[in-house]
């Protein structure tokens, strides 16, 4: 019997590693990883369990799982924050700089929460937050006076925004991703040229940047939309039928595996590029956006290098920020220079979007 449980603590002891190795290897060159990399969470439960299990046969055996996982510290710092109270930071600003960022799901514009005040809704919480920067993907304006998104901000006080426009239609119906600010915005751009076309034909861009005096300081402010993986309402179904009956549609997990696959090699790309990007910076930054991807995964890694996750700096839990089929999913991120104090975050509870909204309150000495 103890034969047994320590062959198959072994199996899972290099399961554990072959996933936790998602967060450092490529999926562009082994692709697999991605898909293994999701199962982490689950890995460590059940090393943890053979631990215990070990420990209460008084064996010495547990020390394999202990160490394997020890081995995965450094994610599991990322995938889980243990703040309790008040952040331990000293010389707290009394000028906080308030961020929002939210994929907003072009403000319901198709009325996919089936709430007829939804836009209202959102709205309600732009003023509540009263943030000084909101970062927007999914980002949607009508020039008409119907869903006139850019005026309504404006009268709520943000009169400077930077706006893509990837897609226009009917001349006055726009798409992308937006900063909008209470102060002026000096220099901006777009970064992440997206490398295939669109439905539309179009080649977007996937991130923007605006540099925004706050506070008497500048700092840039970046806000990305990495790809998404674009699940249909038939891979939802294919889910939904799963968890409901236990059997698996083959054709409908193909189609998710392949999507799955797709963003994931999607992603590294605009991850490395947008790396790049911030190796190059000089001034404080802070980055927002839709990243599609997990904490321990290698996009949020490459990412997130030298930067503080707002999250893990301040909040407890793992911080679901999607609001979809799949539960329990932080994709969503506010990162910033180390030079910068958070001394808030939060995940505002807004079910309009399929995304919730993240807000943070950040300083600089």
């Amino acid at each position: 019997m103890s034969f047994t449980s320590r062959t198959v603590n072994i199996v899972f002891v290099v399961l554990l590693f072959i996933s936790l190795s998602a967060s450092y290897f490529s999926p562009e060159k082994l692709w697999f990883l991605a898909f293994a990399g999701m199962l982490l969470p689950l890995l460590l439960i059940i090393n943890s369990i053979f631990v215990v299990v070990w420990i209460l046969r008084k064996r010495h055996f547990a020390i394999v799982s202990i160490l394997a996982i020890a081995a995965c510290l450094p994610q599991i710092f990322r995938l889980f924050a243990s703040n309790i109270g008040q952040p331990k930071i000293e010389n707290i600003s009394n000028q906080a700089i308030k961020v929002l960022s939210y994929n907003v799901r072009d403000f319901d514009l198709y009325n996919w929460s089936e709430n007829e005040k939804s836009k209202e809704i959102i709205f309600k919480t732009l003023k509540e937050k009263d943030a000084d920067v909101i970062c927007f993907q999914e980002f949607y304006n009508d020039t008409s006076k119907e869903f006139n998104t850019i005026k309504q901000l404006h009268d709520i006080g943000y009169p400077y925004y930077y706006f893509t426009r990837e897609v226009v239609l009917r001349n006055s119906d726009e798409w992308g991703i937006a900063i909008f600010s209470k102060t002026p915005i000096a220099e901006h751009g777009t970064i992440m040229k997206q490398s295939f076309k669109t439905g539309y034909g179009k080649k977007p861009f996937k991130g923007l940047y605006a540099d925004i005096a706050i506070n008497n300081k500048v700092i840039r402010f970046i806000n990305v939309h990495l790809q998404s993986i674009y699940f249909g309402e038939k891979e939802y179904e294919t889910i939904a039928d799963f968890k409901e009956t236990q059997n698996l549609d083959e054709h409908g997990a193909k189609n998710i595996f392949r999507k799955l696959k797709r963003g994931f090699e999607r992603r590294v790309h605009q991850a490395d590029e947008l790396r790049t990007f911030i190796d190059n910076q000089k001034m404080p930054l802070v980055v927002c956006g839709d990243f599609n991807d997990l904490p321990n995964s290698y996009v949020i890694n490459t990412v997130s290098k030298n930067l503080k996750d707002a999250f893990i700096d301040y909040g407890f839990g793992i911080g679901h920020t999607y609001n979809g089929n799949i539960p329990f999913l932080r994709i969503d991120y506010i990162f910033c220079s180390q030079t910068i104090n958070v001394q808030k975050f939060e995940i505002i509870n807004n079910k309009i979007s399929d995304h919730y909204p993240i807000y943070s309150e950040l300083s600089l000495p």
